[in-house]
């Protein structure tokens, strides 16, 4: 069996997304991202089975480097409850500054609910990052949490509902244009209930 071209396939992904940034995933067909690739129909196939497993891909790629941009985030931070904080900052500032990857990544793109479970822990990139802080400020005793992994999860879908009411404009209209004081405050609550101190 012949061997796949990284090539060929790191461009069948760049082209992707930049359809997905101009029509919504049921909107694009396989013929269409081979066009855009320009290489026939039957060769793409041989890189992706459909185009669900080539945007979960695409999906997968954006939470990696978003990821990054979390780990790059908490790096420039002495305490741990500052890297906790600025991790969560850079993953809503990436929402706010790339809002049509986000919403796709964060909901358009069909999830790989028939994945192994290997594949699907790779969704959770981004979580494990933060649980693994929060385990290190529970370790040094300054955070309370008896689950990380379910406080984390919570921050995580909790924050996401709140940009995404800012992006949809689903918000009171106050906040249509102040995402970051609006997930402020959501970012307080949560920092308050895990570390104490005054709302």
């Amino acid at each position: 069996m012949r061997k796949p071209n990284t090539e060929i396939k790191k461009i069948i992904k760049e082209k992707s997304l930049e359809l997905l940034m101009q029509k919504n995933p049921e909107q694009i067909g396989m013929r269409e991202i081979a066009a855009a690739c320009g290489i026939t129909a039957t060769n793409i196939y041989h890189y992706y089975k459909d185009k669900d497993r080539l945007f979960q891909e695409i999906s997968l790629d954006c939470l990696y480097k978003l990821n990054i941009r979390l780990t790059e985030a908490t790096q420039k931070e002495k305490t741990i409850k500052k890297q906790i904080q600025s991790a969560i900052e850079a993953y809503r500032d990436w929402c706010f500054e790339t809002p049509r990857r986000a919403l796709l990544v964060m909901q358009g793109i069909k999830s790989a609910d028939d994945a192994s479970p290997e594949v699907i822990e790779e969704y959770y990139v981004c979580n494990r990052t933060g649980e693994k802080l929060l385990k290190e400020a529970v370790r040094q005793r300054i955070a309370k949490s008896t689950n990380p992994r379910l406080d984390v999860s919570i921050l995580v879908s909790g924050l996401w509902g709140c940009i995404e009411s800012v992006l949809l404009k689903k918000s009171e209209p106050d906040y249509w244009e102040k995402g970051n004081t609006y997930t402020d405050r959501f970012i307080k609550l949560w920092i308050t209930s895990i570390f104490g101190g005054d709302e």
